[in-house]
């Protein structure tokens, strides 16, 4: 879809912990990260949510930081704010991150099963990342009850409760799968927080979405393949997203992209030729028994419709080649 602007690679381990001391937004990591690093202090397995940048043009400016080395330059890989960003923190494009409100409406929050991006206005998750494989998976039993509000959120924010969805038309739907967090329970509990879920279609949700997830996990537990997922909604249609409950609003479709590597492998060894699944599915009934690889689609598609630059650790080359390529692999699942 030709050139695209791109951020700098070349973040250090500094810059990092200034972003999770500062609570910028994920839009903003290219910038301002040289704050607060004396009030280092969270613990481990915290949510580590952003707080609005002090200036729109902050979080907007794409110029390199002071002393970066030049565009090409071999540097070392900078150390993830997560297990579940290892392949970078998405940032917003475009109009978007501009906005004043950018902040609020990128919120990024890590959790220890999870990392997400939270979106104010729409009361959802901008997109979900994590990292799946063999390990992710064991015999904790499927959590009971509601779906829960997430009391991480910044005091003041509308925290969505189970009965937004209830009667509502649609399923609530997850991006991290409760399946894909069976470890341990408090894993499997985390999956059902309202954050990491959006309104599906119940033939979306029953369906190829379902689908896509079950040849996730043959991958991961099968095949002993290691997985870095990204997933969310997307509000490219024009107007106002159609909304349920106290204002939660409904995608017009939903997007995922996984990062398939060999056993063994981890995410230096990324490559021109590593397997990389993307698919974007309409939100809408009658699809309930359609197969996902239909609707395999380029990460250039994906960018384009969510606003985010993602796999943004990758190296340019690597993207470029990555980010171009549709799918062709087997369509597993049932």
């Amino acid at each position: 879809m030709g050139s695209k602007r791109r951020k700098p690679k070349s973040w250090g381990s500094r810059a990092l912990l200034a972003l999770v001391v500062t609570g910028l937004s994920a839009a903003g990591v290219k910038c301002g990260l040289e704050r607060g690093l004396e009030e280092l202090g969270l613990g481990q397995g915290e949510d580590r949510p952003s707080r609005p940048s002090p200036s729109p043009g902050r979080t907007s400016s794409s110029s390199p930081p002071k002393g970066a080395p030049p565009k090409g330059t071999p540097t070392a890989r900078p150390p993830a704010l997560s297990p579940h960003l290892e392949l970078g923190v998405p940032v917003r494009t475009g109009a978007r991150a501009a906005r004043a409100e950018a902040a609020a409406d990128d919120h990024l929050m890590i959790k220890p099963q999870y990392a997400l991006s939270y979106n104010r206005s729409r009361n959802v998750a901008n997109w979900v990342s994590w990292r799946l494989d063999a390990a992710s998976f064991g015999d904790a039993p499927r959590h009971r009850g509601k779906f829960l509000a997430d009391s991480a959120l910044p005091d003041g924010w509308y925290r969505v409760q189970h009965d937004d969805y209830t009667g509502s038309g649609f399923d609530r739907g997850h991006m991290v799968r409760s399946e894909e967090r069976t470890r341990t329970p408090d894993d499997n509990k985390a999956t059902f927080l309202l954050t990491n879920i959006l309104p599906q279609r119940h033939d979306l949700n029953a369906g190829p979405w379902l689908r896509l997830e079950e040849a996730c996990q043959e991958l991961a537990q099968k095949e002993r393949r290691v997985l870095f997922l990204i997933a969310g909604g997307l509000f490219d249609e024009p107007g106002r997203p159609p909304t349920i409950g106290k204002d939660v609003a409904v995608p017009g479709a939903f997007f995922k992209v996984a990062v398939v590597l060999e056993p063994g492998q981890g995410p230096e060894d990324i490559g021109p030729s590593t397997r990389v699944i993307a698919a974007v599915m309409p939100n809408e009934t009658g699809i309930l028994d359609q197969g996902w690889g239909q609707y395999r689609t380029t990460v250039d598609e994906i960018e384009r419709r969510a606003g985010y630059d993602v796999l943004t650790a990758v190296p340019e080359a690597v993207q470029r080649a990555l980010e171009a390529r549709t799918d062709d692999g087997p369509a597993g699942g049932r």
